[in-house]
């Protein structure tokens, strides 16, 4: 019979502290940074929302909005997968996307955005050249624009100046 009465009085005491909702929240934060929920505390969930919540860098915003409309090209849009991200010195959005093909296999396409709002990718004479020209179903348009072009001395194509943004991006893809 104590027990009972401890209980009732017990339950009728105003709850202090978080919500559920707001607790779940805070563990699904720090989660996603790999923080161990024992660690986190309620100062370290309001650094990691302020991080979250900070707005893009202008080339992450850029290459961000590339990719987005290069996902509504795509046979399937959930497929897409982005390997690199890179903005070059002048401006181009370099992008090497992985998705699902028209065959139902898996392709790795390299894409530029340029600063002038145009396409390299897989439509036009170019893009149908490129496909061709690589015996698979993935175009690689970058030469000239994302890489130097090869030369029989030098083979390997080398990137130009720029910043790669693919870890933000995704980052923010996944967000």
């Amino acid at each position: 019979m104590k027990y009972l009465i401890l209980l009732t009085m017990l339950s009728a005491l105003p709850a202090y502290g978080q919500d559920a909702a707001a607790l779940e929240e805070q563990y699904k934060t720090c989660a996603k940074h790999f923080i161990p929920s024992d660690k986190c505390t309620a100062d370290i969930y309001q650094q990691l929302k302020a991080k979250d919540n900070a707005p893009l860098d202008p080339d992450t915003a850029t290459a961000l909005k590339a990719i987005k409309e290069y996902q509504t090209k795509l046979k399937n849009p959930a497929s897409m997968k982005v390997h690199t991200a890179f903005i070059t010195e002048k401006g181009d959005v370099c992008l090497e996307i992985g998705a699902q093909n028209g065959m139902g296999g898996a392709s790795v396409s390299r894409v530029v955005f340029t600063k002038k709002g145009r396409w390299l990718d897989e439509g036009g004479i170019g893009g149908a050249f490129a496909a061709e020209s690589s015996g698979s179903f993935a175009v690689d348009r970058w030469g000239g624009f994302c890489t130097k072009p090869a030369t029989p001395f030098h083979p390997n194509q080398k990137l130009l100046q720029g910043k790669d943004v693919t870890e933000k991006v995704n980052l923010a893809l996944k967000q």
